[in-house]
C-alpha cells in the first residue's frame, strides 16, 4: 500500500521513545491492516518501560490494547471471529495473544497461550528495528500479520471499545476466583483492571463487592461500576488498619470469599492473603512481571486456612471466549465505561505516559485513571 505509517518506539529501558515512520505494507492472505484509533496504556507497559519483562528486547514498539478501523484486508478475510461481516472502514477490537489454533494445547487443553507455535502478542514482539514492524498499538496502524487473529466488530465508540482486552483479563480473574451469585468479594486495586474486576465481579453475581486502592477519581468510578463501598488508601494507611476498614465495609465482620488482586506489588499479595476469609480464593492478577519475592508461610497462610491462591496470567485459557464475553458486557447500557480513559494523548507523548503510568497517578493536573495513545490526536 501507499503511504506511510507512524510508531512510537521505546529505544531502551526508561529510556527515549522516538516516532517513527514506516511503509504501509500490503496485507497478504489472513491478513488486515488496522487504522488505531486508540489504545490503553496498561501497567504492564509501564513495568517493561522500565526493562522489568526479560523477554523483550528493545527497540520495541509497545501497546496491547488495541481498537481502530479496518483499512486494508487481505484475501479471504470476510468475517470477524463471530461470524460478523466485516468491510474495510468497520471498526473492531483486536485480541493481542496469537496462537495456531489447531494444535493440542489450543483444541484440546484450551490452553492457547502454551501453543508450541505461538507467537509473541501484538504489543511485546521485539525488537521493533526489523521485520515484522508495526506489531503494537502505538502506532497509526497494526499490521496483523497472522491469520488467526482474533478480532470483533463493534459500533461501540473507541473509549469504550478499548477496554475489551482488560475486561477480558478480568473476567479470567473472577473465574478462577469461583465468584458467584451471593458471594463477598473484595478488588484490591482500582487501576483499569481492578476497575473491570468490580464489574466482572458484579457481573458473575457477587452480593457485596468492595474495593480498595486509590486515588479519589478512580474510587469514585469503583462505585459507579458497581462497588458497594470503597476503601481509600488515605483512610486506612497501614496494612492492619486497611484490613478492619476492609471488614467493616464487607458488612459481615468477616473476610471475603474472594479476593481479586490487582495491585500488582509483592506486598499486596501479602495483604490480600489477609483479606480472604478461610477456604477462600484469591486470584492474583496484577504481578504480571517479576517484582520480587516476599515471606510465605505454606502452613499458616495457606494449609491451616484451607485457601486457594490461583495465579491469573492475562486472559488465560478460552481467551477467545472471554474476550467476546467482555465485548458483550461493554455493549450493555448502564455503566459508565465511557468515563474511563481519563487521558488520550499522542504519540509523541508516549514517554510521557509511560513514566507517570510508572511513577504517580496524576498526568497534567488530572488523577489518571486510564491513558490511551491516540494516534490522530
Amino acid at each position: 500500500m501507499s503511504g506511510t505509517a507512524r510508531a512510537a518506539i521505546v529505544m531502551s529501558a526508561s529510556g527515549a521513545v522516538e516516532v517513527r515512520e514506516y511503509a504501509l505494507p500490503e496485507p497478504g492472505p489472513g491478513e488486515f491492516l488496522l487504522e488505531v484509533e486508540l489504545c490503553g496504556m496498561c501497567g504492564t507497559d509501564a513495568h517493561i518501560y522500565r526493562g522489568r519483562l526479560a523477554s523483550i528486547r528493545f527497540p520495541a514498539l509497545l501497546g496491547h490494547e488495541i481498537v481502530g478501523r479496518l483499512a486494508a484486508l487481505g484475501e479471504g478475510v470476510t468475517t470477524d471471529h463471530a461470524g460478523e461481516a466485516v468491510r474495510v472502514g468497520d471498526r473492531v477490537g483486536v485480541f493481542p495473544s496469537l496462537s495456531c489454533g489447531r494444535c493440542y494445547e489450543c483444541t484440546v487443553r484450551r490452553r492457547p497461550g502454551s501453543c508450541p507455535e505461538r507467537r509473541p502478542s501484538y504489543g511485546f514482539a521485539s525488537p521493533a528495528d526489523r521485520p515484522p514492524y508495526l506489531t503494537g498499538g502505538f502506532a497509526s496502524h497494526l499490521h496483523a500479520s497472522n491469520a488467526g487473529t482474533v478480532f470483533y466488530r463493534t459500533d461501540l465508540p473507541p473509549q469504550t471499545a478499548v477496554l475489551q482486552e482488560p475486561l477480558s483479563v478480568a473476567l479470567h480473574g473472577v473465574e478462577r476466583a469461583g465468584v458467584r451469585i451471593g458471594s463477598a468479594v473484595v478488588v484490591q486495586g482500582v487501576g483499569a483492571i481492578g476497575l473491570m474486576a468490580v464489574v466482572a465481579a458484579r457481573a458473575a453475581g457477587a452480593a457485596r463487592v468492595v474495593a480498595v486502592g486509590g486515588p479519589p477519581a478512580r474510587l469514585a468510578l469503583a462505585r459507579a461500576l458497581g462497588a458497594d463501598e470503597v476503601v481509600g488508601l488515605g483512610r486506612a494507611d497501614d496494612p492492619a488498619a486497611r484490613r478492619r476498614a476492609v471488614l467493616d465495609a464487607l458488612g459481615t465482620g468477616r473476610p471475603a470469599d474472594a479476593v481479586i488482586g490487582t495491585a500488582g506489588s509483592p506486598e499486596s499479595f501479602v495483604e490480600a492473603v489477609g483479606l480472604v476469609g478461610d477456604g477462600g480464593v484469591l486470584a492474583e492478577l496484577g504481578n504480571f512481571t517479576d517484582r520480587g519475592a516476599v515471606p510465605f508461610n505454606p502452613y499458616s497462610d495457606l494449609l491451616k486456612r484451607d485457601l486457594t491462591i490461583a495465579g491469573v496470567y492475562g486472559a488465560g485459557p478460552d481467551m477467545q471466549r472471554r474476550y467476546h464475553s467482555a465485548l458483550a458486557l461493554l455493549e450493555r447500557a448502564g455503566p459508565p465505561f465511557d468515563q474511563l480513559v481519563s487521558h488520550r494523548l499522542p504519540l509523541a507523548k508516549a514517554r510521557q505516559a509511560l513514566e507517570a503510568l510508572g511513577g504517580g497517578y496524576s498526568l497534567d493536573g488530572r488523577d489518571i485513571v486510564k491513558l490511551a495513545i491516540d494516534p490522530a490526536a
